[in-house]
């Protein structure tokens, strides 16, 4: 960690270079608070088992999947690489029961037609050219003439039939001839249609078995692993943008790589050492980690002589680097000021209109 006479003397040598010293004076000493900075992220891989029962419709080949006994003591080796997902599927040993399904053959009855293989179906539709209403001008499809002549309502010759019902000419429609209905294209006038379900067979697949006439039953055990990445960026509040972006850019970070295996190094500062462990901790379900992270001191300063200056001082490549930001009381002064300066331009502009 830096010493506090370091960085008096780094605030020095930097209000000294930018000609501050004549008309301030160089400080003698200074209000100093560290902000250590962490940064990076922590990827671990979280390990969960769970069994389920399994059902398969026909034959399946199952000897190639690893089989246990107890899933929680099955033996797996740690991932090489954390940030992999991988899912493996076991059998439980025993558990794989072959079965012939009840319905035999895989077939069961249609349940639309219920075995019959046809539905029922209307022998005559009504007619579409004339829809049963002018099936005939004189009997309206009765074959009793109720009306007048044809005479009063004729048609041309080529759109009107002798009628079958009544006989008249040139008073049906053409296509019905009179009758109102027509032969069903479906069934052509049969009275039955083939079931479209089962296509005239009357049986169709069984849904338990998906018409193999075979089912496999198991218990599966499933042991997935799944990556979970934690940012690291402390301080996570408290510290001006600005001062951050500046150390992250012309700082000499030390930078460390552990993994569940490492400790925290016993060279590292005290302060570090604080903020590692408990980022470390191991999570439930954890079975491997790699934490890639950086580390920088930085301190905050304010000297007497400069109150409304902050210095941050932080080891940059070849020496202490000095970052200025005004302080929180100057910022104010600086935006009521600009605050002023906008209201008088606002009113003179309003005098001037």
């Amino acid at each position: 960690m830096l010493s506090e006479k370091d960085i008096l003397q780094a605030v020095r040598r930097h209000i000294a270079e930018r000609g501050g010293a004549p008309k301030l004076g160089l400080p003698a000493s200074g209000e100093i608070t560290w902000h250590p900075l962490l940064e990076g992220t922590v990827v671990r891989c979280i390990e969960t088992r769970s069994e389920d029962p399994r059902l398969h419709r026909g034959r399946i080949d199952l000897s190639d999947r690893p089989q246990y006994n107890r899933l929680a003591r099955y033996p797996l080796a740690p991932p090489k690489d954390p940030a992999v997902a991988t899912t493996l599927k076991l059998v439980q040993r025993g558990s794989v029961k072959e079965n012939p399904c009840f319905c035999g053959n895989g077939k069961v009855a249609c349940s639309r037609c219920q075995g019959r293989g046809d539905l029922p179906c209307a022998v005559t539709t009504t007619c579409s050219d004339c829809r049963g209403i002018d099936a005939c001008l004189r009997c309206d499809g009765t074959g009793h003439r109720t009306r007048k002549a044809p005479e009063e309502t004729r048609q041309a010759a080529d759109e009107r039939v002798t009628c079958k019902q009544c006989g008249v000419d040139e008073a049906a429609c053409a296509t019905c001839r009179g009758r109102g209905n027509v032969t069903c294209s479906t069934c052509r006038g049969r009275g039955t249609r083939e079931c479209p379900d089962c296509d005239g067979a009357g049986t169709e697949a069984h849904e338990r078995c998906a018409g193999t006439g075979h089912t496999v039953t198991w218990t599966e055990g499933i042991i997935n692993r799944q990556p979970r990445t934690e940012e690291i960026k402390w301080p996570e509040s408290g510290l001006p943008y600005l001062a951050r972006q500046h150390a992250r850019e012309y700082g000499n970070w030390h930078k460390t790589f552990l993994t569940n295996k490492d400790s925290v190094p016993e060279d590292l500062e005290d302060e570090f050492k604080a903020l590692l462990k408990p980022r470390l901790k191991t999570r439930d379900g954890e079975i491997a980690r790699e934490a890639d992270l950086r580390y920088l001191p930085l301190a905050r300063v304010i000297v007497p002589e400069h109150r409304h200056r902050v210095y941050y001082v932080y080891p940059g490549q070849t020496s202490l680097q000095v970052f200025i930001l005004p302080s929180a009381q100057r910022t104010w002064q600086i935006a009521v000021t600009v605050l002023g300066a906008l209201a008088v331009l606002y009113l003179l502009s309003r005098l001037l209109s």
